[in-house]
Parts: structure tokens; C-alpha cells; sequence
């Protein structure tokens, strides 16, 4: 009698264990048709349910300290995930830099100052530092057809244009140079830190709803780290 028994039980066990890839499936299959973007960004902040957008008259730094308590209190437990693949390592540390706003040492893109979430930009022009009119922000998504970047097109990559944010920041900080913004004068990254954030941004390129369905389904554990310094 209890042979049978576990053998009804392993088998209610082996039903139960079967719906849960089909739920997560369904579920999976309505996110993906709600879907406003598709890119590997997008189905991480789908799968840790993170908020994807500002809220009322938040500001960056808003958004900044709302993430990081919802990130310092993960650190060193596994619960934050992200697709196995479109989505690296350095996309992760690269996002957290591009979204804080404000701490010690290095790490600080405060890049949702302007490029504001979800769409990358808030439409504004904006006082950057290098051109003597301000610019406008463009989106940060859909980068990988471009062939220069920056305003003006004046630099030849990613990590270049970054840089030029980076020197900007150094700048406004050092010689308060008239004009320029004060949120360019909080950015402050490393050479690694900005290949980093590069790694994120393209992360922003779109895919078929096909493979981003892939990316919710098939992850990894990331492990969370604060500490910008190194």
C-alpha cells in the first residue's frame, strides 16, 4: 500500500513539476505580447520585476535610491536573474552605473538625468559641455546601425562617446565651466567602468519576439555587488 502511494505521489509530483514550465510559458507569452520593446535589457527588468519607468515627478536620483535599497537588499542572496544570453555580466554592472545617481568614488553615470527611462531620452536639449548651444538627447536604443555617435557623430564608438560624457563630468567639476549642466559635473567612471556601461547599452537592441520570449525563459543567476570603488 505504501509503494502505491508514492508511486500516485510521484506521479501528481511529475504533473505538478510539468505545469510549471507551462505556466511560466503562458506567463512568458504575455509579457512578450504586452511587450512595448524587446530588447535583452527589457526581459530583465520583465523577469526581476523591476520598475521600468519613472514614476509621477520622480527624477533620477529618485530612481537611483529606489533601486538601490531594492538592490542592496539582494546583495549576496540569489535573487536577481538575468537573460543567459544578450544580457553579460558587464551589461549588469554597466547598468547599475548608467542608472546612479549619486555616491562615493567612481561608478556614477547619473545617465537618467537625460536619457530617461523607458525610451532613453526625455526629449529635452540639454547643456553637455562640448557644444557651445545645448543638444538634444537622443535615445539610446536601436544604436547598432550607427556608424559614430555622440552629437555630432564625432565619435567613432561606444566607449568614445562615453568617455567624452566622463571627461565632461571631470571638467564641469574641476573648472565649473559656465553653462554646463550640473548633472554632467556627477559623472564620474573609470576606463573599465565605461566599457561596462557600453557592454549595457547594447543590450538595448531590439530582437524578434521569438527570441525574446528565449530570453525571459532561459536565464542565469547574477550576483549583486555595491561596491563602485573597485
Amino acid at each position: 500500500m505504501w509503494i502505491k502511494t508514492t508511486v500516485v505521489f510521484a506521479a501528481v509530483g511529475a504533473l505538478l513539476f510539468a505545469a510549471q514550465p507551462a505556466r511560466a510559458q503562458s506567463a512568458s507569452g504575455r509579457v512578450v505580447e504586452d511587450a512595448k520593446y524587446t530588447s535583452p535589457y527589457d526581459a530583465f527588468m520583465k523577469m526581476n520585476r523591476f520598475r521600468e519607468q519613472f514614476v509621477g515627478d520622480e527624477d533620477a536620483g529618485d530612481y537611483w535610491g529606489f533601486m538601490e535599497s531594492r538592490l542592496g537588499n539582494q546583495a549576496g542572496r540569489i535573487l536577481i536573474k538575468r537573460p543567459a544570453e544578450g544580457f553579460s555580466d558587464d551589461a549588469f554592472r554597466g547598468w547599475m552605473m548608467f542608472i546612479r545617481a549619486y555616491g562615493d568614488a567612481t561608478g556614477i553615470g547619473n545617465c537618467t538625468a537625460c536619457h530617461t527611462l523607458p525610451d532613453f531620452t526625455d526629449g529635452q536639449k540639454h547643456h553637455i559641455g562640448t557644444a557651445d548651444e545645448p543638444v538634444d538627447t537622443p535615445s539610446l536604443r536601436n544604436l547598432a546601425k550607427k556608424k559614430a555617435f555622440f552629437h555630432n557623430g564625432s565619435a567613432a564608438t561606444l566607449e568614445e562617446a562615453i568617455q567624452r560624457h566622463v571627461d565632461n563630468g571631470r571638467i564641469a567639476r574641476q573648472d565649473k565651466r559656465a553653462g554646463v549642466e550640473i548633472e554632467v559635473g556627477k559623472i564620474a567612471l573609470t576606463e573599465k567602468q565605461v566599457r561596462e556601461v557600453a557592454a549595457f547599452l547594447r543590450s538595448l537592441e531590439p530582437v524578434e519576439r521569438s527570441q525574446f520570449r528565449d530570453y525571459l525563459i532561459n536565464v542565469v543567476i547574477q550576483p549583486v555587488e555595491l561596491d563602485f570603488a573597485k
